[in-house]
């Protein structure tokens, strides 16, 4: 089959048969999500989506979903720190609650992409 002829999917099993194409897919994921986060909440099921379907297995899709959703908000708690407001964001109850699970329910609501075929 010519190149320009593959379906979506023929191309994404392509990228992840090859490891060095796969982990510069994900890092490109993982920035695309990172800058959509701030704007828009829908950034944390993108990126886990993105991310996902660059892995090979639909459980290793989970787990980057999984980490996507950790590593933004880890990100997230750096700039709280930077601002000096950390403490006080831990103190705040449901609040600290809910911005921890989106995140992570997100990250792995977009992985979920990656069973899809």
């Amino acid at each position: 089959m010519s190149e320009h002829l593959a379906t979506v999917g023929d191309r994404l099993d392509a990228l992840r048969a090859a490891p060095r194409h796969r982990r510069l897919a994900a890092t490109g994921a993982v920035v695309v999500g990172l800058v959509v986060v701030p704007f828009h909440w829908f950034g944390f099921v993108l990126g886990g989506a993105l991310i996902a379907l660059t892995q090979p297995s639909l459980g290793r899709g989970l787990l980057a979903g999984l980490a996507f959703g950790v590593l933004s908000w880890l990100v997230f708690a750096l700039w709280l720190a930077g601002t000096g407001n950390l403490t006080l964001f831990f103190g705040m109850g449901q609040v600290f609650a809910v911005s921890t699970a989106i995140p992570l329910a997100g990250g792995l609501l977009g992985a979920l992409a990656r069973g899809i075929r």
